[in-house]
């Protein structure tokens, strides 16, 4: 962007009001979120929901423990005040309320 003859860059904030679209963040949690919704949805004998469900075994390395994804995606809908989402994950049309206040939310 050209201002008094000095060209400088725009920042996100101003490219996304400029757009009026969300930022990349919002997007990625709440397709997060979607798919979370997906796989509470599949029968028990899809292998998605098999992987989902399974817990690895073994000795863990030294260190802290990584973070995975659905410790994201709790930590999303612990901010969101969202409890008993399992439950509410198989209602669909309360899942879908849950999404929409997630794209509603930018502050996630």
């Amino acid at each position: 962007m050209c201002v008094a003859g000095y060209w400088r860059n725009r920042t996100n904030g101003e490219v996304r009001e400029f757009y009026g679209e969300l930022d990349i963040v919002t997007e990625l949690k709440e397709g997060r979120l979607r798919w979370l919704g997906h796989v509470e949805w599949m029968s028990e004998e899809r292998a998605v929901k098999r992987f989902y469900q399974n817990t690895p075994e073994g000795s863990r390395s030294v260190g802290r423990p990584r973070i995975r994804c659905m410790d994201d995606v709790r930590e999303d809908l612990r901010r969101m005040g969202v409890t008993n989402w399992k439950i509410r994950a198989h209602r669909r049309d309360n899942w879908k309320m849950i999404l929409k206040e997630a794209k509603v939310l930018q502050g996630l």
